[in-house]
């Protein structure tokens, strides 16, 4: 008795689910994901119209459960706007009068700026500046201002991205630099059949360089054309996501805020599908039909149980394979005050528990120090595989980083992760089940007196994300589409952090090289080995500020 006196007087509510009420979970969880991951959603890509069908489907369930609508303006849902892909558009390139094949002649970069010029050309070499290797490609050149820029691909030192010439051979470099000696366009041409040509991928964050670019195809004729005409264009799609909120709105002081993305990845043309099936409807049915149809339970047992304790808010997030879009934008822009929310638990991929060995992942233990006792303790028949980092791949990152104690609930990759194949017929509905009433006991324990303590964690690579020998220990913001890579957080004991970097920073050079994008910051990061120490750049408040990492 003393126990259970205990308990409550710390606001500890009992929840436990029975064997029948497990059979009848797991029937409802099997009906909501048959649906969600139906061909006639299309693989809910977001912005889509399998997107908005998911969506009216989450609706209608968190209206009939009784739930109140937690969108914006009092709706259901939560709209985000969004740069969802990029695509060349119409390209001209003539010499003097005959003009270029795009078939054989000639291609654009991703990087390429969209205008049209047209002037006299000059070849300025390599186009490669570099004081401490003493190599200038400009010297003593005059009369630059208003020409086309012939640069040649590469650097002195060959192709080299890890030699003493890699930041210079840049076509960002390049360009900014042409820029700045006055050219109007550059093309760029092999020396010879061994210079590599470019193939970087335009994609929906790839930024601009500073002018109209394309690279010829075969090495330079003996000589120049007179004029030169440089057409090119890179159109961009808008395209609205949306969250769906609904909450159980009880004025208590705290408030639980319980998660999943339902959005998956259409039919892969736009980039996620580890499938060689061109053009296929991944339904996603774990990832994340499972978590969605866990969130909707969810919000009927908690609002049938009447607990009191908390408010209770549900999320279905939308754009989380975009790069935690939804998620995101939430964290930054909360439809209910998030200075209240006490914890968020979130559910990617929780269908394929295997019977067997019953181990579900549970990550983020380590954002609070009541969680590993409380996790441990309620687990039941599962055998936990749990880890500390508040970060991953999933929308827990963006309420961690909003420094709110967090967990994320994963039963497994396996081998339909962003297949066609990840279908409804695949998933385990009584682990399924078993998973859902495990996060039920653990919100049972959760003290309503006070918030959970906070603690930041050691981040951890995400199933996503390439691997490089050295790492800043950053969070990009992936809803930034400006210049240079915004950084959403910084995790404590990485070099960003001893460098002195701050959430809200832009990195716009690493070392020698230009950040312009997530993929010159990749590229950049390529370059190094760890105990380098290079200098950063950063614009911090407007300004540029100088730091120095050491990797």
């Amino acid at each position: 008795m003393k126990k259970i006196f205990l308990l409550f007087a710390l606001g500890v509510f009992a929840i436990q689910v029975v064997a029948q009420d497990l059979n009848a979970l797991s029937a409802k969880l099997r009906y909501h994901v048959y649906y969600l991951a139906d061909d006639s959603l299309a693989g809910r890509l977001t912005g889509t119209t399998g997107e908005a069908k998911a969506a009216n489907y989450i609706v209608q369930e968190f209206r009939n459960i009784g739930l109140i609508p937690a969108g914006e303006n009092g709706n259901w849902l939560q709209p985000f706007t969004f740069t969802a892909k990029q695509t060349f558009g119409g390209t001209v390139v003539a010499f003097d009068k005959e003009k270029l094949s795009f078939a054989t002649d000639y291609a654009v970069p991703a990087i390429t700026a969209t205008g049209s010029v047209k002037g006299k050309p000059v070849d300025v070499g390599y186009g490669i500046q570099n004081s401490s290797l003493k190599h200038d490609d400009y010297a003593g050149r005059k009369e630059l201002e208003g020409k086309i820029f012939f640069i040649r691909l590469g650097s002195p030192d060959g192709n080299n991205p890890h030699g003493k010439f890699g930041a210079d051979a840049t076509l960002e470099q390049k360009i900014s630099l042409a820029k700045k000696m006055g050219a109007i366009g550059v093309v760029f041409y092999p020396g010879s059949t061994e210079d590599a040509l470019p193939n970087d991928p335009l994609d929906r964050r790839t930024q601009a360089a500073a002018l109209p670019a394309i690279f010829l195809k075969k090495p330079l004729a003996s000589k120049l054309p007179m004029e030169v005409s440089l057409k090119t264009e890179i159109r961009k799609t808008t395209t609205t996501g949306h969250n769906v909120a609904g909450w159980i709105n009880n004025n208590a002081p705290l408030t639980v805020v319980i998660g999943a993305h339902y959005d998956h990845l259409g039919d892969g043309s736009l980039g996620g599908s580890l499938s060689t099936a061109k053009k296929a409807i991944h339904n996603g049915a774990d990832d994340n039909a499972s978590g969605t149809a866990g969130l909707i339970e969810l919000a009927r047992e908690l609002k049938k149980r009447n607990d009191d304790r908390f408010n209770y808010l549900f999320i279905a997030f939308s754009g989380e394979e975009l790069g935690l879009l939804g998620s995101a934008y939430f964290a930054k822009n909360p439809t209910v005050a998030i200075d209240q929310v006490t914890a968020m638990l979130n559910m990617d991929m929780i269908g394929r528990l295997d019977s067997s060995t019953m181990q579900l992942g549970v990550h983020g233990v380590g954002t609070s120090p009541l969680w590993k006792e409380v996790v441990e303790s309620q687990a039941g028949p599962l055998q936990l595989k749990t880890t500390e980092s508040g970060t991953g791949s999933s929308d827990h990152t963006s309420f961690y980083l909003q420094n709110i104690p967090v967990l994320h609930f994963f039963t497994g990759t396996h081998r339909d992760y962003h297949k066609p194949e990840d279908d409804a017929d695949k998933l385990n509905y009584q682990g399924q089940a078993e998973v859902v009433a495990f996060i039920l006991r653990i919100i049972g324990q959760l003290p309503s007196n006070e918030k959970l303590v906070f603690t930041k964690t050691a981040d951890e690579d995400s199933r996503n994300t390439p691997r490089f020998k050295v790492t800043l220990g950053v969070m990009p913001d992936y809803f930034y589409e400006g210049k240079g890579v915004k950084v959403d957080g910084v995790t404590e004991g990485k070099p960003g952090h001893a460098a002195g970097m701050l959430a809200g920073d832009i990195i716009t050079k690493l070392g020698d090289y230009t950040i312009s994008d997530m993929m010159s910051y990749m590229k950049a990061l390529a370059a190094f080995e760890k105990g380098k120490t290079v200098k950063l750049e950063v614009e911090r408040n407007n300004k540029i500020v100088p730091l120095e990492v050491t990797f």
